[in-house]
C-alpha cells in the first residue's frame, strides 16, 4: 500500500518540521562526534554503506565511521557491540549513537524520513520475508520499530556466528516491526515520529533498563 500525495507530503512536512526542530540538538552533537573521530582514530571520518532505500532502490548511507578501514573486507555487514573491527572511539559514538546523525542529512534530501524501516545492506535482500519486501515502500528511516529491537539484540551480542544468527532470526522479527511501523506512519505520522524519536532516546540514555524483545515490541506497538 503506498501513500496518498497528500500523506506523503504531510510525512514530508512532519521529517523536515522535526528536523529542523532538533537542528540546535543534533549538528552540535554530530560535530563533537566529527571532531572526536577524526583526532582519535583519523581520516575518512565518514563511512558511506551501501543500503537498500525505498523501492529496493541502493543508495550510500552516510555514518561516523565506527570501525578500522576497510572492515566490510574483514567481516560480515552485520556487527555486534563486541566487534573486534569497532575503534575505541568508535564503540562510544555506537552506544552514544552519535555514529547515525549523518542521516539527519539524508532527510533534508529526501532519502530517507526519520522514522522508518531500517536499511539493511543490499546482501540481505534474498533473505527478505514478505513483510520485509512490503516496507521497502517507505523510506528509509533513522529509527524505528525494528531499529529498537536490533538496538536491544546486538547490544551484547556475541560475535561468533552472529550473521547466521542475523539472518535466521533477527531479521525476519525486524522486518515484521519495519512493515507495522510503516502502516502505523500512514495512518499517524506525527505521533508515530514523535513516540519513535522519544523511545530512541530512552534507549539511549537508560542502557540499563531492560532490554526488548519481539514480544516486548508487538506487545507495545502491534496493537
Amino acid at each position: 500500500m503506498s501513500l496518498s500525495p497528500a500523506r506523503t507530503a504531510l510525512l514530508r512536512v512532519v521529517d523536515v518540521g522535526v528536523t529542523l526542530l532538533l537542528a540546535p540538538i543534533w549538528a552540535p552533537l554530530l560535530l563533537v562526534g566529527v571532531v572526536a573521530a577524526a583526532l582519535l582514530q583519523g581520516l575518512p571520518v565518514l563511512y558511506r554503506a551501501e543500503r537498500l532505500g525505498q523501492g529496493g532502490k541502493i543508495f550510500r548511507m552516510l555514518k561516523l565511521r565506527t570501525m578500522v578501514r576497510d572492515a566490510e573486507r574483514l567481516g560480515p555487514a552485520v556487527s555486534t557491540g563486541v566487534d573486534p573491527r569497532i575503534t575505541r572511539v568508535g564503540a562510544v559514538l555506537r552506544r552514544s549513537k552519535l555514529d547515525e546523525l549523518p542521516q539527519f542529512l539524508h532527510v533534508f534530501s529526501g532519502r530517507m524520513s526519520i522514522v522508518g524501516p531500517r536499511p539493511e545492506a543490499p546482501i540481505y535482500l534474498p533473505y527478505y520475508t514478505p513483510e520485509g519486501l512490503r516496507s521497502l515502500q517507505a523510506k528509509p528511516g533513522i529509527t524505528g520499530y525494528g531499529a529498537l529491537y536490533f538496538f536491544s539484540a546486538e547490544r551484547n551480542a556475541p560475535a561468533a556466528d552472529f550473521e547466521s544468527r542475523y539472518i535466521k532470526e533477527l531479521l525476519p522479527a525486524k522486518l515484521m516491526l519495519d512493515e507495522r511501523c510503516w502502516v502505523d506512519l500512514q495512518a499517524r505520522p506525527l505521533r508515530t515520529t514523535l513516540a519513535l524519536l522519544t523511545l530512541t532516546v530512552g534507549a539511549v540514555l537508560l542502557r540499563s533498563s531492560p532490554r526488548f524483545t519481539p514480544a516486548q515490541l508487538q506487545a507495545r506497538f502491534l496493537r
